[in-house]
């Protein structure tokens, strides 16, 4: 794990993500997950991400239907 803006906790993976979208959704085929699922099958479940976490949830929660 690493930190987001605030200090706090969040995913550094793919994998992580894909566990932590899923735990919130539980639809393995919503587009969020499905977009991780790609990226991990491209680059593998243990690719760090380089993008911020701010930027991961406003993508991810896009996807999700969220906002």
């Amino acid at each position: 794990m690493r930190t987001d803006e605030t200090g706090q906790p969040c995913p550094a993976t793919l994998g992580e993500y894909r566990d932590t979208m899923i735990a919130f959704l539980r639809d393995d085929q919503n587009p969020a997950v499905r977009f991780l699922d790609d990226k991990i099958a491209e680059q593998g479940r243990n690719e760090r991400v380089l993008a911020d976490d701010s930027q991961m949830r406003v993508l991810l929660f896009s996807l999700a239907g969220w906002i």
